[in-house]
């Protein structure tokens, strides 16, 4: 079947714009929806592409900039339709933030704000420490992705990539998503803090009183498809492990450089906690990993060491308070960080595992803390050289593939989306705060491009946003809320060779990389949701506004 392949959402005036065809053709043009040709030009051959498995060919219409609705047509083949203006992704990157909001547990969404995506108030009981009688208060927080666990290391990731956005790309703090605004010393903090103070003040009642935190608050086994109003079985509080201590240290620390403008005396109980959280792993130096007790099978997030982690606490205490023991620490800890990613590089992840910005692989993120200190130390030059060298090595990972996105075969695991979003992270990153270069907004670009429907199963992997938008996540409640459409602005996780679960693996074997998708609620090794699918691309979008 001949198609032209083309981000369904669309482009601003002066980014870089092109279809992907599966077919050859000399030329294409430009067209409004009223079959006037605006725009022409020559197709361009790229190859077979190996994780399509499709012959390719880019036609480029870059130097279009005229506003309105189009389609790419070439012979008797014609895109999906796609608009041309300045402000494109607003509406993108409010729902992309809402989404936060309808994944709030306990009770704090309103009628007022969740419209006809409103719950009643959910798991507002108290939590059992697991292995004991004693009970405590966890309520609150967001929902991790398709379940309805809440962990400590996924959020405090989710929480980080959003607020290193707000300290890169200060736009962020303007977007309005029409959510509850709370207020602070100097009156109200903005929406997009406002929602992370919700995950914020969870992430504080999972610690400790000596500083450690706890891993995760879940049923003990994973609720049927129903209502998370309807979930009453028993919460657990599983065991503290120093992968959540160091995670919450480092995001409370990152949230007390921004927090300290709006309301003094809330940032430093969360920089007095994360001090607390700290002191806790410098008296526990042994990394203590989390697995399940037999028989339960919520969320693991196990991971195979804690030194990212244990790095991007120093790292990020560092940058917060200036003390150079952290900085002692963070040296430390980034040898035995970057030894590690030496060692094991293709296990989980691909490139340099100082710039990882994954949940489990968490170094980048305390890369990103020394970059923001910029106290000009040998370790802030080093890093610079290390996402110097990941962000060329992505570029030319997209000179290899028609779609020209930074994605190897590897890299289509379980969530592969993010794995796009946490390569366009680096590129931004390493664009405007390391070292400038065009082909790296391309490649970005063509990230977005690629999720947004510019992929060989012609779908864009974002609820709402496309004429064949994904409406099928593995998420309990759109899937049983009795409305036809998901919210809008959801990730889907997207292609995934290991076809982990039963419809997946319906899908040949020899299926290309790309193909690997179903948008089938079964699916939860393709199709689901999280909180740190979501926060990367809102890191991209604020790039793009900035």
């Amino acid at each position: 079947m001949k198609s032209i392949y083309i981000n369904q959402v669309g482009f601003t005036k002066n980014s870089p714009k092109k279809a992907v065809l599966n077919f050859p053709a000399e030329r294409f043009e430009v067209r409004t929806t009223g079959g006037e040709c605006v725009f022409s030009g020559n197709v361009k051959e790229f190859g077979k592409d190996k994780i399509s498995g499709e012959e390719t060919f880019v036609a480029d219409f870059s130097e279009f900039q005229k506003e309105g609705k189009f389609t790419v047509n070439a012979g008797d083949a014609s895109s999906l339709s796609f608009d041309i203006k300045e402000d494109i992704y607003d509406g993108l990157m409010k729902d992309i933030c809402k989404c936060f909001y309808y994944l709030r547990c306990g009770n704090a969404l309103t009628k007022e704000y969740a419209g006809d995506y409103y719950h009643e108030p959910c798991h507002m009981g108290l939590a059992t420490v697991y292995g004991t009688d004693e009970k405590r208060d966890v309520t609150g927080g967001w929902h991790d992705a398709g379940d309805y666990g809440r962990y400590s290391t996924a959020g405090s990731v989710a929480v980080a990539h959003i607020l290193y956005g707000v300290r890169f790309f200060k736009g962020l703090l303007d977007i309005d998503f029409n959510i509850p605004k709370e207020n602070c010393e100097k009156g109200q903090y903005p929406d997009i803090l406002s929602e992370v103070k919700v995950e914020l003040d969870f992430l504080k009642k999972m610690q400790r009183e000596d500083g450690a935190v706890y891993h995760k608050v879940t049923t003990f086994n994973h609720a049927p498809f129903i209502m998370p109003e309807e979930d009453k079985n028993e919460l657990f509080l599983f065991a503290v492990s120093s992968l959540a201590t160091a995670d919450v240290a480092a995001v409370f620390a990152l949230a007390y450089t921004i927090y300290k403008e709006y309301d003094k005396a809330y940032a430093d109980s969360l920089l007095e906690a994360a001090k607390r959280a700290y002191e806790w792993l410098l008296a526990n130096p042994k990394p203590l990993l989390f697995y399940n007790p037999e028989g339960s099978n919520t969320g693991q997030y196990d991971e195979a060491e804690d030194y990212s982690n244990r790095y991007w606490a120093a790292a990020s205490l560092y940058e917060a308070t200036g003390e150079k023991s952290y900085y002692h620490d963070a040296v430390d800890q980034k040898r035995k960080a970057g030894d590690y990613g030496e060692k094991h590089a293709g296990f989980g992840f691909q490139g340099d595992y100082l710039t990882c910005l994954g949940w489990a692989e968490v170094a980048g993120l305390g890369s990103l803390s020394i970059l923001l200190a910029g106290d000009g130390s040998d370790l802030e030059k080093e890093l610079r050289t290390h996402y110097v060298s990941e962000a060329d090595r992505l570029v030319n990972v997209a000179s290899e593939n028609g779609f020209g996105i930074p994605m190897l075969a590897e890299d289509y695991i379980w969530g592969s989306n993010f794995e796009v979003e946490k390569y366009m992270m680096i590129l931004a990153v390493t664009d405007k705060f390391v070292q400038h270069k065009d082909e790296y907004r391309k490649v970005i670009c063509a990230g977005l491009d690629y999720l947004l429907g510019c992929n060989s199963v012609d779908t864009s992997y974002v609820t709402g946003y496309g004429e064949k938008a994904y409406k099928n996540p593995h998420l309990r409640p759109t899937a049983v809320d009795g409305i036809d459409d998901p919210w809008p602005g959801l990730v889907s996780g997207g292609p995934n060779r290991g076809l982990q679960d039963e419809k997946a693996s319906e899908l040949p074997k020899d299926t290309p990389p790309m193909k690997c998708y179903l948008d089938d609620v079964a699916c939860y090794s393709l199709n689901e949701i999280t909180i740190y699918w979501n926060s990367p691309l809102v890191f991209v979008l604020a790039y793009f506004g900035a």
